[in-house]
């Protein structure tokens, strides 16, 4: 827009008239006229027009009387000198004046801006663990989300043997009741720290991971993604315990192959790199025990993925096996019924079964049952019993059906057999040899379905009194002066109360005793 054009020079007018013509501005687009002066002329006077002090527009409005004269011209023209009015003309109608704009105030500075800057979460390398089952091997691919602290992931074992997560974050970025969610598995952060378990177990190969994590409040909620590669993986698989042949097996899967040695042995992979090395345990299953027993195995491994450098460890393996005690029949049991009791007591809580069956179990443990025996011969019985914690135990027993014990007492008479004084001078050496007590009955007693008793034993002793403990599984009543005849096998050294160490018999039958 520029200037107004120049206006014709006029004499200098009186001060008061100069004050009116100074107020003659234009606010806003609107023109002011100013009003009658105190002292001016009267109304039959004739006013004189004012005279222009300079043309200014405010907000970019214009003001009347700079437009050109004639449309089309190119430049505004000079306007000629005013004229008086006339005497009669009618005075112009006052124009209230507009009164000026407040002034301006300073008004305070807005506060520098608050810069948010959007910072994701790193994420580290994620280490090797190996566990006291289960062994992973490889690295984890780490994706980093810059500006905050880093989340640490951890693949780890935990003591049941399943596949965890370990999450590390700093407190402040992970408040406390942050979540992360894996696959519909969750757990919540604590001091900077939560495991999450695995629903499925990590497989050999790569194992991409999507990380859902769900922050308290207004926090900022994400999607951390990365992938485990597994080179191998190596656990002891304990549920082989419970097989016709007790067993721990070291179970191996690898990448397509892997030369893998265990226990020093090379262990041949199938197509899809899974092979497997068994430890037999049936001796620690087998046979009656009082106390569970504890089973540890340690194991050295040597996985050699193709073109990657060799990783060694070491397996282990513990677990305990159920006790189990049966009182009848004994371990070779001779009788001419066509049943046989079979008893014993078994660990709180206990599932036994007899050749299959289950049998009931009182609060004790104890348990009986009788097995029939149709027809003459013997016949292999089986009782097994464990728990949800202990592997099962078995005892194994034969049962002989015969028509008279005596015809049975001198077929046993005819095979060589063991006296009192060569057992008792080598106990350990004697264990499991044939032998027949013929004796005075010292002492007896009664536990459980078995009868014990003490026995002077004169058949084979040089010089008497010859002790003997005789453990007859079934239930008799012997009282002392009683002629016991027992035949079965040496099974241990027995203290005896005097503290002598004494020859302990298993029966296999006795003959009815006689006075």
């Amino acid at each position: 827009m520029g200037f107004a054009p120049a206006q014709p020079k006029e004499p200098r007018p009186a001060p008061a008239e100069a004050t009116v013509r100074t107020m003659n501005r234009t606010m806003l687009g609107i023109p002011n006229v100013a009003p009658t002066a105190p002292g001016s002329p009267g109304p039959s006077e004739p006013k004189a027009p004012p005279a222009a002090v300079g043309h200014k527009t405010m907000l970019g409005v214009a003001i009347p009387g700079i437009a050109p004269l004639r449309s089309g011209d190119a430049s505004p023209q000079r306007t000629a000198a005013p004229q008086a009015a006339p005497p009669d003309a009618p005075l112009p109608r006052e124009v209230a004046i507009v009164p000026p704009p407040a002034p301006l105030t300073d008004l305070p500075a807005p506060p520098k801006p608050r810069i948010v800057r959007k910072g994701g979460v790193p994420l580290a390398a994620v280490a090797l663990v190996t566990g006291a089952l289960v062994v992973v091997g490889g690295l984890a691919i780490v994706l980093v989300y810059r500006g905050s602290p880093p989340i640490t992931v951890q693949p780890r074992v935990s003591p049941d043997g399943k596949d965890v997560l370990h999450l590390s974050c700093d407190p402040r970025s992970c408040k406390d009741g942050t979540v992360v969610d894996l696959d519909g598995a969750h757990a919540t952060f604590a001091s900077g720290e939560c495991e999450l378990s695995l629903a499925s177990p990590f497989r050999v190969g790569e194992n991409p991971l999507a990380l859902h994590i769900d922050r308290p409040g207004m926090g900022r909620d994400e999607v951390l993604k990365l992938v485990v590669p597994v080179a191998y993986r190596v656990r002891a698989d304990v549920t082989t315990m419970t097989a016709a042949h007790p067993a721990i097996t070291i179970r191996v899967e690898a990448l397509p192959e892997s030369d893998v040695r265990v226990d020093d042995k090379p262990l041949a992979l199938d197509a899809n790199g899974n092979g497997s090395y068994a430890v037999d345990e049936s001796a620690a299953t087998e046979g009656p025990a009082d106390e569970s027993r504890v089973v540890t195995v340690d194991l050295p491994y040597v996985v050699t993925p193709r073109g990657h450098p060799s990783e060694k460890g070491t397996m282990s393996a513990r677990v305990a096996i159920a006790p189990l005690r049966v009182d009848a029949p004994g371990a070779r049991a001779v009788l001419d019924e066509d049943h046989v009791l079979v008893a014993g007591r078994a660990a709180r809580g206990a599932q036994v079964t007899v050749d299959g069956a289950p049998v009931d179990v009182g609060p004790d443990g104890a348990f009986e049952t009788t097995v029939a025996l149709p027809a003459s011969g013997e016949r292999a019985i089986e009782v097994r019993s464990g728990t949800a914690a202990l592997m099962p135990r078995d005892v194994r027993l034969v049962a002989k059906r015969v028509s008279r014990l005596a015809d049975e007492a001198k077929a046993f008479e005819q095979q060589r057999t063991i006296g009192y004084d060569a057992a008792a001078k080598d106990l350990a050496a004697s264990v499991g040899q044939p032998i027949i007590v013929d004796g005075e009955v010292i002492e007896s007693r009664r536990s459980g379905h078995r009868t014990l008793a003490l026995v002077d034993d004169r058949r084979g002793c040089a010089k008497g009194p010859c002790k003997t403990r005789v453990i007859i599984s079934r239930d008799l009543t012997l009282t002392p002066g009683a002629t016991l005849r027992a035949y079965g096998r040496v099974a241990r050294a027995f203290s005896a109360p005097t503290g002598e160490m004494v020859p302990e018999i298993e029966a296999d039958f006795v003959l009815q005793p006689r006075r």
